[in-house]
């Protein structure tokens, strides 16, 4: 439920400035200009009050943007369904009677289904309390009468239209699937091709070689070569393989997450040699950040999955931990892997930078990225699909995971797998 807050958040700021403002200005409109049956200064000054938090939102404090959603949820059920149903009961005007069916709507774009019935619900009845324990409320019972079936026809019709919002997800996944497939189909034949060439020069690369240096040692006149720049071109060949390979399985694990998971069969497998393969084959940038991950030494068990799916798991998250750690300059990386009664793990570890307690909740979201050196710019980096892709595999394999991390010092990833019997006996 809390999903829908990064969506409203970009309005947030907006919504905090015309709702304190709104709230405060309105009370003349309805107590002098066009006066209403009863008008409430006091309360209204409170609930514009719950806006302005809202409205100086880039300025909360890191370790306070963690509690967001929640003061989102609580802000907008005082501001909007108990204000707005309270001044409704106690006024029953045409005016305030579309104020109320305005907040419904606003409310709606605002939030997800079950949220909306959670704020709505909860701010309604509070409304409803407030309305009965208030002196001298009285009701106008014919024209609230009158007034709830529109005000069912607005949730029944603004909740079927919120399939909107799952069409536009469905639609940006079904771009990506045909992205990837474009870009797998435009890159392989190049890659294909570079790799041939890279294999044809480092076939007869060494005969160049020894040829130019017999012409030197006969005295010929050809260009002068330093011996450097010889061993740099020995070393280009490996480069040039290994970019191919990286941006191969850069290609598989964009085509693999994009996708949805369907009906992958599931074999036994064994632990170690997954992690052992995935580490083998992993597209490293270099031997020091291959040197930046250790695996512990002992521990293995059997486990029901697929192995491209365990290892394109891994890879997501060697990914994001060489990233993360080459960004802030610092850490290490180690897999564990533990057999134990209550289930078996693969753990992740890293000592790098840690991820924010706002941003946690959220890594496991399709489409949400998030950068290590963004704090506090709001900027992005990724597709957002590389954990949604391990949760949705871990699911479908009968398993889970989870993130453990502390801002500054580390973050672990735990892939959890089901107890088997050959496990156990293991």
């Amino acid at each position: 439920m809390w999903l829908r807050t990064r969506y409203s958040q970009p309005k947030m700021v907006a919504i905090g400035v015309v709702g304190s403002f709104s709230l405060a200005v309105y009370y003349p409109v309805w107590a002098y200009l066009f006066p209403q049956p009863y008008e409430n200064l006091p309360m209204r000054l409170a609930c514009s009050a719950t806006f302005i938090p809202l409205a100086v939102l880039p300025w909360w404090p890191r370790r306070l943007r963690a509690y967001l959603p929640t003061y989102w949820y609580c802000a907008m059920t005082v501001a909007m369904p108990f204000f707005v149903g309270y001044m409704t009961l106690r006024n029953a005007t045409p005016p305030w009677l579309m104020t109320h069916m305005a907040c419904v709507m606003l409310l709606m774009m605002l939030f997800d289904i079950a949220s909306f019935l959670l704020v709505f619900t909860t701010g309604s009845i509070l409304a409803g309390a407030a309305f009965v324990l208030s002196p001298a409320a009285t009701l106008h019972t014919q024209t609230m009468l009158e007034y709830i079936p529109l005000l069912l026809f607005g949730i029944v019709g603004g909740a079927t239209c919120t399939v909107s919002s799952n069409m536009a997800e469905q639609s940006r996944i079904d771009a990506l699937t045909a992205a990837s497939n474009n870009i797998a189909h435009e890159l392989r034949t190049p890659l294909g091709s570079l790799r041939i060439a890279a294999r044809a020069v480092a076939r007869y690369m060494p005969d160049l070689i020894r040829s130019h240096r017999l012409a030197e040692g006969e005295g010929l006149a050809v260009p002068e070569m330093r011996a450097q720049n010889l061993h740099a071109l020995e070393r280009s060949i490996g480069v040039m393989e290994r970019e191919v390979t990286y941006a191969n399985t850069i290609i598989d694990m964009l085509l693999l997450s994009a996708r949805p998971i369907g009906e992958v069969p599931l074999i036994p497998l064994a632990a170690r040699d997954c992690v052992e393969q995935a580490l083998r084959r992993f597209p490293y940038g270099s031997r020091a950040e291959r040197e930046r991950i250790t695996l512990a030494p002992t521990g293995d068990f059997a486990l029901l999955g697929e192995e491209t799916l365990v290892v394109h798991i891994l890879f997501n998250l060697l990914r994001n931990a060489l990233f993360h750690t080459d960004r802030a300059g610092k850490g290490e990386i180690r897999v564990y892997i533990e057999a134990g009664e209550n289930g078996n793990h693969i753990k992740v570890h890293d000592t790098g930078p840690g991820i924010p307690p706002d941003v946690l909740p959220r890594i496991f979201n399709r489409f949400y990225s998030y950068s290590s050196d963004s704090a506090g710019t709001g900027n992005i980096t990724g597709l957002g699909i590389g954990l949604a892709f391990c949760r949705a595999a871990m699911e479908h394999m009968g398993g889970g995971i989870q993130c453990r991390t502390n801002l500054g010092e580390f973050t672990e990833f735990t892939l959890t797998f089901p107890m088997t019997e050959a496990g156990v006996r293991q």
